[in-house]
């Protein structure tokens, strides 16, 4: 009996790791949903980047025609090439400057979710499969138990003759 219970044992613990692993672990499925979404916003921004490299590719090629420096000069607000401009700092811009240098740190509206360890699953599988050994131990005493009473009862041992 003891054997059947150690049986049960393993082969409980081995089932809920496989199941806490496959949900929970390095490989589960909700890693892997995690990093799916990861990979979509990462291609988002690739090809965002893209199109703002092919633009500034494009502005570069303008720029370096004659026409296309005084047509930016024009749009700029230069009207003479003796011009000076001078430029002031507003708090809005340095704003802007802050938030285009952090674009590419995750946002932390986000929570991280933290993978489950092996070590924690195979505690757990082995709490959850010891609990429930247990228990099927505590059900198969009890009918022994009861079966053991029953025959007390009802049978006569040899000790006890009625001689009429």
């Amino acid at each position: 009996m003891t054997r059947k219970l150690i049986v049960l044992f393993a082969v409980l613990m081995l089932c809920f790791y496989c199941l806490i692993s496959s949900f929970l672990g390095e490989r589960g499925i909700i890693a892997n949903n995690r990093l799916k979404r990861q990979l979509n916003q990462n291609e988002y921004e690739l090809d965002r980047k893209e199109v703002e490299l092919e633009n500034l590719r494009l502005q570069t090629e303008e720029l370096s025609t004659e026409d296309g420096i005084r047509s930016a000069a024009l749009s700029l607000g230069y009207q003479v090439e003796s011009d000076n401009v001078y430029q002031l700092k507003s708090p809005l811009s340095e704003q802007s400057s802050e938030t285009q240098s952090n674009s590419f740190e995750p946002s932390s509206d986000q929570k991280e979710f933290k993978l489950l360890p092996w070590g924690y699953s195979l505690l757990i599988s082995f709490v959850s499969s010891f609990i429930i050994t247990f228990i099927i131990w505590l059900f198969i005493r009890s009918k022994v138990d009861d079966n053991d009473s029953e025959q007390e009862e009802s049978g006569n041992f040899g000790n006890n003759f009625n001689i009429d």
